[in-house]
């Protein structure tokens, strides 16, 4: 483990010394056209992004990371360019919210990052904090955590934008505004349906595919 993190280290710290800002984004779920307007942000304030998911124990039901990395793999390919990286880390997920927020910010501090993304329900915690708490309290305690921290409430569908868009970045009033929700995404495809928030193209790799797409 402590070799395996060494080396995404040496690869992320890199690009730090060379100057360069990179950001790490966590996820834990399949990319919908949320988690792309979140990429997309990123890419306005950052020199590179790195997609990079926590492998380590899950919880019942939760995305299989092998089939997180391959349809993130596959997403880069298809829409992003080499400004976008995928890089797992080993370490343990125990969905403890804000704290679990600032800790994970000190995780990518100590790989090399710049820069780290807290968005809305960061480690879920089956509701038991507020959903924004997270990237409040991250945000709060930055200059401790020695690392920027870019805190969003999301993403969400604007019928009028025609495209998804960060939370708060768009005027058009909130009935034309629709959720991105990556629970509703898991569900879709353990059904074996289509999710109409997420790209076309990765569903049918990922559906066509026979990938263990969840934890037993």
């Amino acid at each position: 483990i402590n070799s395996y993190n060494y080396h995404q280290k040496k690869i992320i710290s890199n690009y730090s010394k060379k100057g360069y800002k990179i950001a790490a984004f966590q996820t834990r779920n399949f990319p919908h056209l949320g988690h792309e307007a979140i990429i997309n942000y990123l890419l306005s304030k950052v020199d590179y992004v790195v997609v990079n998911p926590l492998v380590g124990p899950k919880k019942k039901d939760d995305v299989n990371y092998e089939a997180l990395i391959k349809a993130y793999k596959y997403l880069i390919d298809k829409k992003f360019n080499s400004k976008v990286l995928i890089l797992p880390a080993i370490v343990n997920m125990f969905y403890a919210g804000p704290r679990e927020a600032c800790h994970h910010a000190i995780v990518r501090k100590n790989l090399g990052f710049t820069h780290f993304i807290v968005g809305r329900d960061h480690a879920g915690t089956e509701n038991i904090y507020n959903e924004n708490l997270s990237s409040i309290v991250a945000k709060r305690f930055e200059k401790k955590l020695k690392i920027k921290i870019i805190g969003i409430d999301g993403a969400v569908y604007c019928i009028k934008c025609k495209k998804s868009v960060i939370k708060g970045f768009c005027e058009h009033s909130s009935d034309k505004l629709f959720d991105i929700s990556g629970s509703k995404f898991r569900n879709a495809l353990n059904n074996k349906k289509y999710y109409k928030y997420a790209d076309i193209d990765l569903q049918d790799f990922l559906l066509k595919n026979n990938f263990k797409l969840f934890q037993g």
